[in-house]
């Protein structure tokens, strides 16, 4: 009986390694691979019904990065990052549009940082290993502990430890949104050439995001946020079909984030009331305190409901 407890027990260590792969080990890993990874690809975002292709090249040369992602579905979009400046460019609305994102955003914003310090608010958990796109793929699940922000399933390529696909789910466990790889080659030798975007750039209108005073004081504070969200920006930007800039917050779990765009409307235009959706991104707007609030993410309705109906003027917090 001794040597049968002891060939289990041997076996239970040998099993052992296999079943403790740990999710957030490898969400470190996919962080790691997507600050370092110089890369060519293309892929597939669908939501809402709709699928849009994509290419990406992606070019990290003396810890500098360039990006740049092409919507291959016909409408002409770009998007061109060199390290924490990306220009967005709109053809079918003669647009382009200049803002600052954090330096170590990747895939343009296709993917939130799972890097970061989000680990309170959600589970992780290694879920298994499936075939994917390059080979074998460690499956990691973040599940959300409240009704607050959505989950994440990846697909973690074992040997480049890239993500080659990803699933955005609702609070009911419902797929809103899938990035699925088709193609992904590793080259080293990108050149500068491969970010000039396939426009005439002259003929493009151009908004620039205003930058935020050193020090300064954020003009509005939210009197109510979801837990574990955090104010993360807050200043000046100036948006297409306004004339003076708008107040600028955003909100963040760690993964999740929320922006808010703060206005007075024009004399005699009507107020915004009401949620809307585009894609995976919903926008709820509302009047607070004779201003158009306008807040935007990837979260569920009612985190932006919350959000928006809590901020006050700066000035006024102490009212209350």
């Amino acid at each position: 009986m001794k040597a049968l407890r002891l060939i289990a027990a041997c076996m239970l260590l040998i099993a052992l390694p296999a079943a403790a792969e740990d999710g957030q080990e490898w969400l470190n890993r996919m962080a790691g691979a997507l600050e370092d990874a110089s890369y060519v690809g293309e892929f597939v975002c669908e939501s809402a019904g709709r699928a849009e292709r994509l290419g990406i090249t992606h070019r990290v040369r003396d810890g500098a990065v360039a990006e740049r992602l092409v919507s291959l579905s016909g409408n002409g979009r770009e998007l061109v990052r060199q390290d924490d400046e990306v220009v967005v460019y709109l053809p079918d609305q003669k647009l382009a549009i200049i803002e600052r994102r954090p330096a170590k955003s990747d895939l343009l914003g296709a993917l939130p940082q799972f890097g970061g310090e989000f680990a309170p608010w959600y589970d992780v958990s290694y879920v298994g290993r499936e075939a994917a796109l390059l080979g074998p793929a460690a499956v990691v699940a973040v599940r959300p502990r409240d009704g607050y922000r959505f989950g994440y399933r990846l697909w973690i390529d074992e040997k480049t430890r890239l993500p080659v696909r990803s699933e955005l789910s609702d609070s009911a466990g419902r797929v809103i949104e899938r990035l699925r790889f088709t193609r992904l080659e590793f080259v080293d030798d990108i050149t500068d050439a491969a970010f000039e975007p396939a426009l005439d750039r002259s003929k493009l209108r151009w908004v620039r995001q205003s930058p935020q005073a050193v020090g300064a004081a954020p003009a509005w504070r939210a009197a109510q946020v979801p837990p574990g969200f955090r104010l993360s920006v807050s200043g000046l930007q100036a948006m297409a079909g306004t004339s003076a800039p708008v107040s600028h917050l955003v909100f963040s779990d760690g993964l999740a984030s929320v922006s808010v765009f703060i206005e007075t409307p024009k004399p005699g235009t009507a107020p915004v009331f009401g949620s809307g959706r585009s894609g995976v991104a919903s926008a709820f707007s509302t009047m607070v305190q004779g201003h158009q609030v306008t807040a935007v993410g990837e979260v569920p309705p009612g985190t932006l409901r919350y959000i928006a109906t809590g901020l006050r003027p700066a000035t006024a917090e102490h009212d209350h």
